[in-house]
C-alpha cells in the first residue's frame, strides 16, 4: 500500500478508441505518472481484475473490454511478473461452467497474451479484517495468491450505490453466492458502502494496486447491468480507488453524492472535495450529463423524516417487467432474502416478488439475464422527475 493514500493522484486521459496499441501507450504514461514502476511488478504475482458482473458482450458497456485487458496484460507482461492471472467472481455460482460462460461471452477467451491465464481455480480462504462493519468475509484464493492486483474496472452507474467503479468493483473478490448474504448482512446502502469500504481497505492494506477504469464507454441509468452505454471516451487511473470514484462522480455530474465516499472520506483516506485531488494528464476533467437510474431521488433527505418511513413510502422497488420475464429464475436465485419465487401463472413460468421482505438491493435487476426486473417508482416521485 502506498504510505498516504489520502494523497494519491489521478491519472486522466482522452480515449476514443479500444486499439490495444493505443491503450497499451495511455497505460504506460499513466504507470509511469503515478509511480507504478517495474519494481513493484517484477518477480511478483499479479492479479487482473476486471468487472465481469453478468454474461454481456462488450458493446453493451457493462463489463471491461476485453482490449483494454489485453493493453493491460501486454504491459504488465513486459514488466516481467512471476506470473499473471486474470480472475473475477460475479454473481451466482463461482464454478467452471458459469464462469467459462461468463468469459466466453465477455470475450476473455480472445485476450492475446501468452503469459496471462484466465482463473480456474474456484476455491477460496476466510479472511478476518479490521473493518468498521465487516469483521470476516471469503475472499477468492486467486486473490488470497496475488501480491499485487490491477483493477480493471468500468465507470457506470449503480441502482443501489450510485456508482460503479474501482471501490465497487472489488465486490467481486468475494466468491459467487456469498454476496448475496452480504446483501442481506448490510441491507441499506449506508451499510453497504461501510461494508465495501471496509473490504477496498483489506486489499489496500495487503496488495499492491492500482485501479484503471475503462471510461472509454460506460453506462448510465439503470446500470451496473441494463443501463445505457455512454461515450465518454476517457482512461482514469489511481492507486487510490476512492480517489479514482471521486473523479468518476465528476465526469457523472454526480459530485458528492455517493455514500460510499462519504464514508472513506470520513476515515481520512481520500477528500471529499475533487478540487482536492492531484489530476494528471488533463488539465481539466470533462464532464457529462448522465442519466441516474430510476433508483435514485431525493429521498436521502427524507431519512430523519417521520422516522424515516417517509422515505420509505417514497422509495423505488424492483418489479417483475411481466412480457418479459421468461421465468428462468435467475432473480430467484440471486434475492438474498428469498423473497422471490417463480410461479406458474396461465400456462407460463413467472417471477412474483414478496414486497414484505425487500430490502432493495435490486440484485434482482443486475443480475437478470434478458433484463425483466424494472425499477418501480412511486407515482408522486415520477411525476416530479
Amino acid at each position: 500500500m502506498i504510505e498516504n493514500i489520502k494523497n494519491a493522484p489521478v491519472y486522466a486521459a482522452y480515449c476514443d478508441t479500444y486499439d490495444v496499441d493505443t491503450l497499451y501507450s495511455i497505460m504506460r504514461d499513466a504507470f509511469c505518472e503515478l509511480g507504478f514502476s517495474r519494481e513493484l511488478i517484477e518477480g511478483k504475482k499479479v492479479l487482473l481484475k476486471p468487472n465481469l458482473v453478468l454474461a454481456k458482450k462488450p458493446e453493451f458497456g457493462a463489463t471491461s473490454h476485453p482490449l483494454f485487458v489485453e493493453a493491460c496484460a501486454k504491459l504488465i507482461s513486459e514488466m516481467n511478473p512471476a506470473s499473471l492471472v486474470l480472475a473475477d467472481s460475479p454473481g451466482g455460482p463461482f464454478n467452471a461452467v458459469a464462469l467459462n460462460n461468463v468469459y466466453r461471452v465477455c470475450e476473455m477467451n480472445s485476450i492475446r497474451c501468452d503469459m496471462l491465464k484466465i482463473n480456474d481455480d474456484f476455491t477460496w480462504s476466510s479472511v478476518r479484517t479490521n473493518g468498521t462493519r465487516l469483521k470476516n468475509m471469503h475472499v477468492i484464493n486467486a486473490v488470497m495468491d496475488a501480491e499485487v492486483i490491477i483493477d480493471l474496472c468500468k465507470l457506470k452507474t449503480h441502482s443501489l450505490t450510485g456508482l460503479s467503479g474501482a471501490t465497487k468493483n472489488l465486490f467481486g473478490i468475494i466468491p459467487g453466492v456469498e454476496k448475496f448474504e452480504m446483501h442481506s448482512s448490510f441491507p441499506d446502502v449506508d451499510s453497504f458502502s461501510e461494508m465495501l469500504i471496509d473490504l477496498a481497505s483489506y486489499v489496500l492494506e495487503n496488495k499492491t494496486f492500482l485501479a484503471l477504469c475503462d471510461a472509454i464507454i460506460s453506462m448510465e441509468g439503470n446500470g451496473p447491468t441494463h443501463g445505457t452505454p455512454k461515450k465518454t471516451e476517457l482512461v482514469l487511473a489511481s492507486r487510490s480507488p476512492y480517489a479514482l470514484d471521486v473523479v468518476g462522480e465528476h465526469v457523472m455530474k454526480n459530485d458528492g453524492n455517493v455514500r460510499m465516499l462519504d464514508y472513506a472520506a470520513e476515515r481520512g483516506l481520500v477528500s471529499r472535495n475533487r478540487q482536492d485531488i492531484d489530476v494528471r494528464g488533463l488539465d481539466e476533467i470533462p464532464q457529462y450529463e448522465f442519466a441516474l437510474p430510476d433508483s435514485v431521488s431525493f429521498l436521502g433527505n427524507l431519512s430523519g423524516i417521520m422516522g424515516g418511513s417517509l422515505a420509505k413510502f417514497f422509495e423505488s422497488k424492483p418489479a417483475i417487467n411481466l412480457k418479459k420475464c421468461i421465468g428462468c429464475g435467475k432473480c430467484a436465485e440471486s434475492c438474498p432474502r428469498h423473497t422471490i419465487e417463480i410461479k406458474k401463472k396461465h400456462g407460463k413460468k413467472l417471477a412474483v416478488i414478496h414486497r414484505g421482505d425487500c430490502i432493495k438491493c435490486y440484485c434482482c435487476q443486475e443480475l437478470c439475464p434478458i433484463g425483466a426486473v424494472d425499477v418501480k417508482q412511486n407515482i408522486i416521485i415520477k411525476l416530479i422527475h
